[in-house]
């Protein structure tokens, strides 16, 4: 699991999964795994930092430079270059929808 050992650091456990939709063909994508595990986001570390240790827990099969993070309770984006902290706009609701953080693949 990613940070959240130093009780000074503020950290955000989120469940996470992948979306296969390398194939513009397929309708039918399903998140992966069907139970997703739990990583814990450091807030004040650069998503980019973070993205190999999520794609490490998930063994997405896919290249990890061909992926973003997108939000399920909204479906926004998140800046892979910003933190979580500089992105509070965007996590607006997330808590409270329970959401989940997916892995995209372009």
């Amino acid at each position: 699991r990613g940070g959240g050992d130093d009780p000074g650091v503020l950290a955000a456990l989120k469940q996470v999964q992948f979306l296969d939709d390398t194939d513009p063909f397929n309708s039918t994508n399903f998140p992966e795994p069907t139970r997703p595990p739990l990583y814990t986001f450091r807030e004040d570390i650069a998503l980019v930092t973070q993205l190999a240790g999520v794609h490490r827990l998930l063994r997405a099969p896919h290249k990890l430079d061909d992926c973003t993070l997108q939000l399920s309770h909204n479906g926004t984006y998140l800046d892979l270059e910003s933190t979580l902290a500089e992105q509070r706009d965007e996590l607006e609701g997330f808590q409270e929808d329970a959401g989940y953080v997916f892995i995209r693949f372009k």
